[in-house]
């Protein structure tokens, strides 16, 4: 079973022509399920930031767990371009334009292809605004998907709570590799460890989670696991040995495209990495950025996404991504 994760930038309307509403959070998510043969689904999986741009928080961290982007574009703004080069520094190369001018707008295709183009994005796709091509097309891109589940498991974590008659539970989405039923979890960047007792997908239970997958999992903890630190941002995985825990960082910056500020020594900055968003404050700037962070990070060594560099102040607010030393 495969899974496309989509990053959706634009109304409620067109994302439910495209999929099923299953969640709504500071997130939405929108739910479409391709039966297969042999009665397995393929799945695409929409993640529509609430209140963007204004609350910036739930767009960055929802880039982190995207492999493909779709965008309806109203008009031409400051929001539309902070966008496709927020989209380009997460290496989302791939995704859909909806042209869908809000009422009393126009919008010139040649100028949205000519941005597009400058930002990193010229393989991204105009189309038209219909639910059901979209979504067939969606399809399309998701059958060329040929998940590893060799390697590891991954499960960056949205939230974590205590279900009464189940215990600890923990939401999130398979980065890499797949966890099954009673594997053994690790929380990344601590000690101890818990035990998969159950895991659902799409309010489904389920013996194996895939890559893509956003899983629920019920966790019997042993040992010294630090239930306090399980939660938005943190890491379940098979291993400790892949991660490095940070709380001073030294890391090259690769500037997002349009991106004229510049850092200085003393400047507020967020981390985005695997649904982490971190607060740090710049120590140095030399031939690279050191940074200290006000709480650790943990860094995935054989992620193949590079961490994004945010700064709130900045117009556009992402600085790009960051190659850590």
């Amino acid at each position: 079973m495969s899974v496309l994760n989509i990053l959706f930038v634009g109304s409620d309307e067109v994302a439910r022509s495209i999929a099923k509403k299953s969640d709504s959070r500071d997130v939405d998510n929108y739910v479409y399920k391709d039966l297969k043969e042999g009665g397995l689904f393929s799945t695409i999986s929409i993640l529509r930031p609430n209140n963007y741009p204004d609350k910036p928080k739930p767009f960055f961290t929802s880039l982190t767990v995207s492999d493909f982007g779709i965008i309806e574009v109203n008009k031409v703004d400051g929001p539309f371009g902070e966008v496709i080069v927020s989209m380009a520094s997460a290496g989302i190369k791939d995704g859909f334009v909806i042209i869908n001018p809000s009422e009393g707008e126009w919008v010139d295709d040649s100028q949205v292809k000519t941005l597009l183009q400058q930002a990193g994005l010229s393989d991204w796709e105009f189309i038209e605004n219909d639910g059901v091509i979209i979504r067939e097309k969606l399809i399309e891109v998701l059958n060329q998907i040929k998940p590893n589940d060799d390697e590891g498991f991954v499960v960056a974590v949205d939230q974590a709570f205590t279900v009464k008659g189940v215990g600890l539970v923990a939401v999130g989405h398979v980065q890499s590799g797949k966890v099954k039923k009673h594997d053994e979890l690790i929380l990344a960047g601590s000690e101890g460890n818990a035990i998969a007792r159950s895991l659902q997908v799409m309010d489904l239970d389920v013996e194996v989670a895939n890559i893509g997958d956003r899983v629920g999992l019920a966790m019997r903890t042993a040992g010294p696991f630090r239930e306090d630190l399980l939660g938005k941002g943190s890491i379940l995985a098979d291993s400790n040995e892949r991660f490095v825990v940070e709380s001073t960082s030294t890391f090259e910056l690769n500037k997002a495209a349009f991106q004229k500020n510049e850092l200085n020594a003393g400047d507020v900055v967020h981390l985005c990495s695997d649904l982490q968003f971190v607060v740090g404050r710049i120590r140095e700037i030399s031939d690279y950025i050191q940074i200290d962070w006000d709480f650790p990070i943990v860094l995935n060594k054989s992620s193949q996404r590079n961490p994004l560099i945010v700064q709130l102040e900045a117009n556009p607010r992402i600085m790009g991504s960051a190659k850590f030393k």
